[in-house]
């Protein structure tokens, strides 16, 4: 009957002590939740900055690499760049010894053969003259006999410098056709143009004589001129000859002279 008087004030308790109860299950289980947050959220935190400074590093060490890389292709680059001038320079250097006669640096015979073909195509094509010129040293035997073939080959390179010195335009061209021979292109030039270039440069030969050790050698030449103008059936080869035979017209007729060839319709 006791338990019955309080009844109703044991359910109010009971209720508040399961509100109570119930509260603070809640609460520890909301703590618990919020604390497993917040260490998630830092577990998370730490995570991403640790992701981060791997990025970084990793970022880095592309960058490293990247530069590395850069530097490497601009080593090879340069080294390719060197070895690209360095074979250019051969191949020019190759090409010059195909071209040039060593001894004299004039011009050699294989270069004559495409050059005056070239012009003769071109004198051809703009209805130009083109004009001959062969060289040839008097008695030149005489000076390798005297004072050796050593003063021979000077005596050669000696003229040749007075051959490129009488070359006044770009377009004129000297060879050392072979021994002590020597030939002059010469574009767009007439007869009388050709042939006043050889007596000068004759006349000049004759006033200075070749200085070799202690020794003073008269030198002479001897001069073949020919030039083409568009006359029928003439090729390359019969524009040497012609200049050859003028060549030995002035060496009959007494040497250290300029003679020149005309051609004729029996040509």
């Amino acid at each position: 009957m006791g338990f019955a008087q309080y009844k109703g004030q044991f359910y109010i308790g009971l209720f508040w002590f399961d509100a109570f109860l119930l509260t603070f299950i809640l609460s520890r289980q909301y703590a618990y939740q919020l604390r497993d947050k917040q260490q998630a959220q830092k577990h998370a935190l730490e995570h991403a900055k640790v992701s981060e400074q791997a990025q970084q590093e990793l970022l880095q060490l592309q960058q490293d690499n990247q530069n590395k890389l850069e530097n490497r292709v601009q080593e090879r680059t340069l080294e390719l760049n060197i070895a690209l001038q360095e074979l250019e320079e051969v191949n020019q250097e190759l090409e010059r010894k195909n071209i040039i006669d060593e001894m004299t640096g004039l011009f050699n015979r294989r270069h004559y053969d495409q050059k005056i073909l070239a012009e003769y195509r071109r004198s051809k094509r703009n209805l130009t003259p083109l004009s001959l010129v062969i060289i040839d040293i008097d008695h030149f035997k005489k000076v390798n006999d005297t004072y050796g073939h050593l003063a021979g080959d000077q005596c050669l390179i000696w003229l040749s410098v007075h051959i490129k010195q009488c070359l006044k335009r770009s377009t004129d061209m000297a060879f050392r056709y072979g021994g002590e021979e020597f030939c002059l292109i010469l574009p767009d030039t007439e007869n009388h143009g050709a042939f006043s270039l050889a007596e000068s440069l004759r006349e000049n030969i004759a006033r200075h004589p070749f200085h070799y050790q202690e020794s003073e050698i008269p030198i002479t030449i001897s001069c073949g001129v020919c030039t083409y103008q568009q006359q029928n059936d003439v090729e390359p080869e019969q524009i040497f000859s012609g200049a050859d035979n003028a060549l030995y017209k002035a060496k009959n007729s007494g040497r250290n002279q300029t003679q020149t060839y005309q051609f004729t319709e029996a040509d």
